[in-house]
């Protein structure tokens, strides 16, 4: 019999080696893709960050260039656009892992393109300074950067368009050119917004009677929620609280500076207040910054004879100051005299200063109706409205000078009063000496309707006073109170003053309190709890006081009144602003694009 012949079996070897080279082939094409994906990413990386360090590199050039416009318009004036072009204003390239080539966006080499948009003019300002308004304009700073030996050539562009420009400085409620410091016993809310150029020290009394900021707070330096360590007053902190909370406090921030020069700090700005140095041109900006070269009257007095002396002052005019003529004539024993109705001298003690002041004395009422009623007054009030050397608004700013000789004794300074009623163009009255102001102040203008509450100055005009130091005198107070008369003897009359204020403080120094914001209008009389003094106006604190230098003390010569102080919100609007309202310069960034 014949068998049947085996089936024979497929080689098992053969398939297995088959399905490996199938999975080695795949895992070579995985890692050929992995590869490949890292290299790509690599590449691309290497291209990021390329194109991020070129654009670092653009915006250091930006930033160069702004720094040195900065410079120069917080210290003079911006220059033309062509001076920052150039390449003198690029950033230097030593120790760069990098080098670059920069160009301005039309290609040129070495170069950057700065552009000035539009025209100068007033402007509602943008982000922090929201509900502010400034005269300015907006630059626009460009810079390409090509980075130098590469295989790829990633340039990128930075664009900055940034506001340069001056805010009229009393549109804050407080603006402190040093430490501000806040520290109120009783409940106290401040409504407008400010800012400090070094730190703020602020607490409120207690829980039930808080320090309130409505608006905004900033602070160039630092914020801190307790007294300053040079406050030697009882230790107390907390207790304040921020209606806007965010953001808010905001700091550092940018200082803001006054163009009187390179030299900002409280010692030198106090020279604002002074006669401008000897070859400032009074029309130039920094010769605008000085109130003497705004004013359209200056008034001093002769030291020896006490003999005062007026004069119209107007740079569009050759000569630019013209002696008024006195409108004042007095026989006596067949002697005439002559002097003006609205300018004259008075002495009286201040128990602060422990000094007899000798001040010029100027009658506001008697000068609202020699300007408004006078032939003369009409006709130098002309001569600033009308005609090819007119100024564009009625004589509204004064400037006094004392020649008094200050001495341990005595004291020169300036006294306001009559000031119910100002002239129909507002007024502004600026001095280095202290200012006195004696009796409601700014709170009619038609001898009929008032404005001596809390927020209400709709009977108001714009109105601001300059000086070392502002005290306020009630109408209850009498010049012949002299050294013996005692402070339970000056009883005061509540009183009213509308009006921006700008001077100095003594600060704290470890052994007294500044007496701080709370305090910065002084006061002489047994106040009290029972009788108010009402304030609406702006707070400007911008050096040291070199005249009224005595320290704060509520025991001695003066009981704290009740307060009822606000901000004026008139000052918000431009056409309500004080004359001669002093400016500070600040740039702000709009806008920053990469590419």
């Amino acid at each position: 019999m014949r068998l049947p012949k085996a089936l024979s079996r497929p080689s098992r070897s053969g398939f297995a080696l088959l399905v490996t080279l199938v999975f080695l082939a795949i895992m070579l094409v995985a890692y050929a893709s992995l590869m490949s994906w890292v290299t790509t990413n690599a590449n691309i990386t290497t291209r990021n960050n390329l194109f991020n360090q070129s654009e670092a590199a653009a915006e250091s050039a930006t930033e160069s260039v702004l720094a040195v416009m900065m410079r120069d318009f917080n210290n003079q004036a911006l220059n033309s656009a062509a001076t920052y072009t150039s390449s003198t204003n690029l950033p230097s390239q030593s120790g760069w892992p990098q080098t670059f080539l920069f160009s301005d966006t039309n290609g040129n080499a070495n170069a950057t393109t700065v552009t000035a948009i539009g025209n100068p003019g007033w402007t509602n300002l943008p982000a922090r300074y929201n509900g502010l308004f400034g005269w300015g304009q907006v630059w626009d700073i460009a810079s390409v950067a090509s980075p130098q030996n590469t295989v790829t050539n990633l340039s990128a562009t930075v664009d900055q368009k940034v506001w340069f420009g001056s805010i009229p400085i009393f549109q804050f409620a407080i603006f402190y050119n040093m430490d501000l410091e806040i520290n109120p016993g009783a409940a106290m809310t401040i409504n407008g917004k400010v800012h400090s150029n070094d730190n703020i020290y602020a607490t409120g009394n207690s829980s039930s009677a808080p320090l309130t900021f409505s608006d905004l707070v900033e602070a160039a330096g630092q914020y801190y929620s307790n007294r300053s360590p040079l406050d030697p007053s009882a230790s107390r902190s907390g207790n304040v609280d921020f209606t806007l909370s965010n953001d808010n406090p905001k700091y550092p921030v940018q200082s803001l500076s006054l163009p009187i020069g390179t030299n900002n700090n409280p010692a030198a700005v106090i020279g604002i207040l002074g006669i401008p140095p000897a070859g400032t041109v009074a029309t130039s900006p920094t010769g605008q910054s000085y109130p003497y070269n705004e004013a359209d009257l200056v008034i001093s007095n002769n030291s020896i004879n006490g003999s005062n002396y007026v004069y119209y002052q107007n740079f569009n005019e050759t000569p630019a100051d013209t002696l008024v003529p006195m409108n004042v004539t007095n026989v006596s024993s067949g002697v005439t005299n002559y002097s003006y109705s609205f300018v004259t001298n008075v002495s009286f003690f201040d128990y602060r200063e422990n000094k007899t002041v000798k001040a010029v004395q100027l009658d506001v009422g008697n000068l609202n109706t020699w300007l408004t009623s006078s032939s003369k007054g009409q006709q130098f009030n002309s001569l600033n409205t009308s005609g090819i050397t007119s100024k564009g608004h009625p004589i509204n700013g004064v400037y006094v000078y004392n020649n008094i000789t200050p001495t341990s004794a005595q004291l020169p300074a300036v006294r306001l009063v009559n000031g119910q009623q100002l002239p129909p163009g507002g007024l502004t009255v600026a001095t280095p000496f202290p200012i006195y102001v004696l009796g409601d102040y700014n709170t009619t203008t038609n001898g009929t309707k008032f404005s001596t509450t809390l927020g209400d100055t709709t009977n108001t005009y714009p109105a601001a006073i300059m000086g070392d130091t502002v005290t306020v005198l009630s109408s209850a107070w009498s010049d012949a109170y002299n050294y013996n008369t005692g402070l339970s003897s000056r009883t005061p009359a509540s009183t009213t003053i509308n009006v921006a204020t700008l001077e100095g403080i003594v600060p704290s120094n470890g052994s007294y309190y500044s007496g701080g914001v709370e305090n910065f209008l002084r006061l002489l009389e047994n106040w009290s709890s029972s009788y108010t003094l009402t304030y609406n106006g702006s707070i400007v604190v911008l050096f040291q006081s070199q005249y009224a230098t005595g320290y704060w003390d509520n025991t001695t010569y003066y009981y704290p009144p009740t307060r009822r102080w606000g901000f004026d919100l008139n000052f918000g609007q431009q056409s309500r602003l004080p004359p001669m309202t002093p400016q500070v310069r600040a740039t702000i960034r709009e806008s920053w694009t990469g590419q």
